[in-house]
């Protein structure tokens, strides 16, 4: 009997080894990876008509409670950040455009404190439903007024 029941400890503790940390269930990274890139999809659709996105590439995936971001997270979790900039047309100010995004979005996104002071227009917006948090920032690349779009997910299980 005391074999068997030590076979099951080393059975549960292998099992424990194994899995770590890593959450069972929840959205992966995939979904939270898709709910970042559609926040920033929204947002621009919120925007003045005509105003594009151009990301800087793949959104990125960083582990959660990582030294180089500390998103809370259990161990075996990532979290996806899309980077960007938003052109828009030329009658429109990009410190209105930011002012006007809140009131645009409408119902399911909530205003967030921005975290620092900077003189340009800027806010913190958080999708309700997805918990994904999105910076708009005004900026000038090249003497082109835009915005600069940061979303930050939700840890998502890595697969």
């Amino acid at each position: 009997m005391r074999t068997r029941f030590g076979a099951a400890t080393m059975l549960v503790g292998t099992l424990l080894a194994t899995t770590g940390c890593a959450p069972a269930t929840g959205p992966s990274y995939a979904d939270v990876r898709a709910q970042a890139e559609a926040a920033v999809a929204e947002i621009v659709a919120a925007l003045p008509d005509g105003a594009e996105f151009t990301p800087d590439g793949d959104a990125r995936s960083t582990p959660c409670d990582s030294e180089v971001a500390p998103v809370d997270g259990p161990e075996g979790t990532a979290f996806a950040t899309v980077h960007g900039r938003a052109s828009l047309p030329r009658d429109v100010g990009p410190a209105t455009a930011v002012e006007d995004l809140p009131a645009s979005l409408g119902d399911g996104w909530a205003l967030e404190p921005v975290g620092i002071e900077v003189d340009l227009a800027a806010v913190r917006l958080s999708q309700a439903r997805t918990g994904v948090s999105v910076d708009v920032t005004e900026t000038s690349l090249e003497g082109s007024p835009g915005l600069d779009i940061l979303a930050v997910s939700e840890c998502g299980r890595a697969e």
